[in-house]
């Protein structure tokens, strides 16, 4: 019996040029009658879900920053939040800045849409679309860094190939691969404390509510999104997503067409 339902966003349920979806709206609503929990896992940062997610939106809880923090969308408070740590920036800092890419480094939870960044030799343009985005928040790396517990770093990459070249440097780091919500394209790589994941905050989730795991289904689009994919048994992604995850997970409907309410109805919970 499914008792939790936890979707991707951006490309999920959200789109870039629309919004949501009624339908999706109206499925959630009705799941959530039927006593179901309704999570959004995301990689956006608490305060950046806020700006596209309604504060009367029909869900219970947000996993955000890739499982950094989880917060309770009905009390409005903070459950958890794990930080990268200061020692590991000592180790990341430097790889990144010899590889001269472009990268910023967040403040801790939940104030992470404040960072630092790092301007790369090389131009990226969807690092300048980011910069753009969010430049009230941004300041520069050539300052003096203060002494905080960072939430996270994400970088800006050419390609594949420098993603896994990074991860093959690195321990004791959880890194992620990203498409950019932004373009929808650019690849990002983001770093956090090794115990973060979106599969992690829905276990949390899954503690508080006394759900057994067995009863979680899980919806994505991308690859951001694989750890949770992989850790429940009942996960699926949209029609739009790379193929490569298609070729690995159950596909329902795009998420233009309503992806989580088709995927709820398959499952006869609508």
């Amino acid at each position: 019996m499914i008792k939790l339902f936890a979707t991707d966003l951006d490309g999920t349920i959200l789109t870039r040029d629309k919004g949501f979806v009624q339908k999706d709206v109206d499925a959630l609503q009705q799941i959530g009658r039927k006593g179901i929990i309704r999570v959004i896992a995301t990689g956006r940062t608490l305060f950046s879900a806020k700006k596209v997610i309604p504060e009367d939106f029909p869900v219970d809880y947000l996993v955000f920053s890739s499982g950094a923090g989880v917060y309770d969308w009905r009390t409005h408070e903070l459950l958890q939040s794990k930080h990268l740590g200061a020692e590991k920036l000592k180790e990341l800092i430097p790889l990144l800045s010899d590889r001269k890419l472009n990268f910023t480094l967040h403040w801790p939870i939940p104030d992470n849409h404040h960072f630092y960044y790092s301007k790369g030799e090389e131009e990226h343009d969807d690092f300048h679309r980011f910069m753009s985005h969010n430049e009230k928040f941004a300041r520069s790396l050539d300052e003096d860094l203060p002494d905080k517990d960072y939430t996270q770093i994400l970088a800006f990459l050419p390609d594949v190939d420098t993603y896994n070249y990074i991860s093959g440097k690195v321990s004791g780091i959880k890194t992620v691969r990203a498409t950019s919500p932004i373009d929808g394209k650019s690849i990002w790589m983001e770093f956090f404390h090794h115990g973060v994941s979106k599969a992690e905050g829905i276990k949390f989730i899954c503690s508080l509510e006394n759900i057994d795991e067995e009863n979680v289904v899980v919806l994505g689009n991308d690859f951001n999104d694989l750890d949770m994919l992989r850790t429940f048994r009942a996960a699926y992604v949209v029609s739009n997503s790379p193929q490569e995850l298609k070729n690995k997970f159950s596909v329902v409907a795009s998420s233009y067409e309503g992806a989580a309410a088709d995927l709820l109805a398959k499952l006869n919970l609508l």
